[in-house]
């Protein structure tokens, strides 16, 4: 098994065949890790100075809940070429698209209460998403997922703070990385038609912790800007799919005139919003 990234394949080490082999491919994992976190794309996002005659956008995205109006953390975005009219046929598959739900999927792979309040409580989406605390190995806020990882790390590495650090590669592959796979899958299938051969590969910005994310470099056009599949928040499911005219500017200005998205209807931005609720699990 491969794992997808732009600009190549980074392959998915078995960390089950040797204790060896778990250092070695110690700073593949770390990779992996990295790209999935926000830290990532922002770092990418920011380090591209776009010239004079480029495009920015600076994407805002927030939800509004029974809670209050929150801002979105760690959900990717794209930026694909054309109008909505003129991706009509993507956006039609991205609508009839959906993934087994966070919880739902845990709870089928046979996951604790606890590992699944641990991954709600984070905003995460895998184990890999943050380091695993202390106070997650013993106690009232022990995961016994994390206590058994751990305590196979601590027999194999003999260490504990690197057991600690490292238990998430103890973890079985369905918990460790299968949920992100799964949305992975999806997203492949839609990618192939974003990046038909006819069309310019599509770009990608992953929000941070704000709901913030910066898309630079960019050839002025009609973009279609989109999640392409649905992003979780408490109890819903949210589908971004908007149209931007982006022109010529420079970051200072993109910054006062930040692109927002909300699941509030709002006339000046043309948006198509699909809002499901999350599915109760078995």
């Amino acid at each position: 098994m491969s794992l997808s990234f732009r600009g190549g394949l980074l392959p998915a080490t078995n960390w089950r065949v040797r204790p060896a082999i778990r250092c070695a491919g110690a700073l593949a994992v770390l990779i992996f890790a990295f790209c999935l976190s926000p830290f990532a794309s922002s770092f990418v996002a920011n380090t591209q100075a776009p010239a004079a005659n480029r495009g920015v956008v600076r994407l805002k995205v927030r939800y509004k809940s029974a809670e209050g109006t929150k801002d979105l953390p760690r959900k990717r975005f794209f930026l694909i070429k054309g109008s909505l009219e003129e991706n009509k046929s993507l956006i039609e598959k991205a609508k009839q698209t959906e993934v087994m739900s966070r919880d739902c999927y845990y709870r089928a792979k046979g996951a604790s209460a606890a590992l699944i309040k641990w991954l709600k409580d984070n905003d995460c989406e895998s184990p890999y998403c943050r380091e695993v605390e202390d106070k997650y190995l013993s106690g009232a806020d022990a995961v016994p997922e994390f206590q058994a990882a751990f305590e196979q790390a601590l027999r194999e590495l003999k260490d504990r703070e690197i057991a600690r650090r490292w238990l998430a590669n103890y973890l079985s592959p369905e918990l460790r990385f299968g949920f992100y796979e799964q949305k992975q899958k999806a997203l492949r299938a839609l990618m192939a038609e974003a990046e038909a051969p006819t069309k310019p590969p599509v770009m990608s910005i992953m929000t941070d912790r704000k709901g913030t994310a910066y898309l630079t470099n960019i050839d002025p056009g009609t973009y279609t800007i989109s999640n392409l599949i649905g992003s979780e928040t408490e109890k819903t499911s949210i589908l971004w799919i908007c149209e931007r005219e982006v022109k010529a500017t420079d970051l200072g200005v993109a910054m006062k005139r930040p692109f927002m998205l909300s699941n509030e209807k709002d006339p000046k931005v043309k948006c198509e919003i699909v809002e499901r609720p999350l599915p109760v699990c078995p």
